[in-house]
């Protein structure tokens, strides 16, 4: 299976009635179950069932777990189809406003006076800033990585401008604290992805973009 869809991807495949309906029935039912169960539950087709769940599969929304008590055609364990955790939340522009939250709220169980809990914050930041870099691991990687997580980078010259604040609106309740935990984030991604000697990032305060800019290493 290759990469799996993004939020607003899966969310357009759930527009699909027949397929929707296959997933609500599957999120609300108390076990796994078969394609059978399904198709008899829905009133739906083989076919059209078998096509719907594999596009549920493919963006993580459902997931087959063999049935041990059971077998399918050909004397081979019967799959069993169940509704996965995955959770969904899109915006447009895209916030991601649960990534500011985990960091803030590790911060809170790592703060030990008479460390600053800005300061705690930003070490938090910075190290999620390599995590999330860990899976793209060569610097040419760096503007799939800031739209992969809503930046909506652009070029200005050698400078890579950052044209979407994911944390916006709490930007507005404390803009030192947003910003600076942004700008480790950066520093973090650059770090992660051994792009320090080709960017650095900074600061420049803009109401409309984010603030953070990276702009060629000296």
């Amino acid at each position: 299976m290759g990469a799996m869809p993004g939020d607003l991807e899966a969310l357009g495949l759930l527009s699909e009635p027949q397929r929707a309906r296959i997933y609500a029935f599957l999120a609300g039912a108390a076990r796994a179950c078969t394609r059978q169960e399904i198709c008899q539950a829905l009133d739906m087709g083989r076919t059209l069932a078998a096509f719907h769940l594999d596009k549920l599969e493919q963006t993580g929304l459902v997931e087959v777990v063999a049935d041990a008590a059971g077998t399918g055609r050909r004397g081979r364990p019967a799959q069993r189809y169940r509704a996965t955790a995955r959770e969904l939340s899109a915006s447009v522009p895209p916030r991601r406003y649960e990534l500011l939250a985990e960091i803030l709220l590790q911060a809170a169980q790592e703060h030990r006076p008479p460390e600053s809990f800005a300061q705690v914050a930003t070490r938090v930041a910075v190290r999620r800033g390599r995590q999330l870099a860990a899976g793209h691991p060569a610097p040419d990687t760096l503007w799939e990585l800031l739209g992969s997580l809503g930046y909506e980078p652009a070029a200005d010259g050698g400078t890579v401008l950052l044209t979407n604040c994911p944390f916006q609106r709490m930007r507005a309740v404390n803009t030192d604290l947003v910003c600076s935990v942004n700008l480790a984030l950066a520093h973090g991604y650059l770090d992660g992805l051994d792009a320090t000697g080709q960017f650095t990032a900074r600061l420049r305060p803009c109401p409309d973009n984010c603030c953070v800019i990276m702009e060629p290493a000296a």
